[in-house]
């Protein structure tokens, strides 16, 4: 279970010479922060954020991450009842895609690759089925007489990223926020701890939450 929550901020000359403008060196960057663990995968999430000048980046992760030169961690643990309300404000930074069968002619056999979901309205329908498999649902207000969602999303943007010299590639992300109510503890506690969505090695699928009465 991921019960550490940390944050640290990198200057933006640091973080610029330390890759962080590129997802997939941020996650090479924060795992050399994790203690040592030759059998361990991957364990942790985390999203990043520019603000003032400077890079931000929450992590949420079984192992609390050791301070370097680099990255100077303040860390949490987290109460097993913060997961126990029944209704939060949410933001989540997500990879909003559809899986798909392709079939490679030559070879004669199927793949599956996922697509990038770009419209408005299946970004948010994603949202909703993503929250829906997660144990909680959008909040519906009324407003002048009409139930409209409580779910405010932004439109996709592309991010690039290299694994190397020769290769390259571009990801979309997508942010949303708005108020979730719970009605299965046990599936949101996973949720919670699993990430939502696929690329979460790229930053994508952690979920901040604050608790809130309605």
């Amino acid at each position: 279970m991921k019960t550490f929550l940390s944050q640290a901020e990198v200057c933006g000359e640091k973080a610029f010479k330390l890759g962080l403008v590129d997802p997939y060196q941020m996650h090479k960057r924060i795992w050399e922060t994790l203690p040592h663990d030759p059998n361990a995968t991957r364990d942790f999430l985390f999203r990043s954020d520019v603000s003032n000048g400077a890079v931000r980046i929450l992590l949420l992760s079984e192992r609390i991450p050791i301070s370097n030169c680099n990255m100077q961690w303040r860390t949490t643990e987290l109460s097993p009842a913060f997961l126990s309300h029944g209704a939060y404000r949410f933001r989540l930074r997500a990879n909003p895609a559809r899986r798909c069968k392709t079939y490679d002619l030559e070879r004669g056999e199927a793949k599956h690759r996922r697509f990038a979901l770009l419209g408005k309205d299946d970004v948010q329908n994603w949202f909703l089925r993503k929250f829906s498999d997660a144990g909680c649902e959008i909040r519906r207000i009324v407003e002048e007489g009409n139930k409209i969602l409580d779910l405010e999303t932004k439109p996709p943007k592309r991010i690039h990223f290299s694994k190397g010299a020769q290769n390259k590639g571009v990801i979309y992300s997508a942010d949303a926020s708005g108020t979730i109510l719970v009605h299965d503890e046990i599936a949101f506690r996973k949720a919670f701890d699993a990430g939502i969505g696929p690329a979460k090695g790229f930053g994508f699928g952690l979920l901040m939450l604050q608790p809130v009465n309605l």
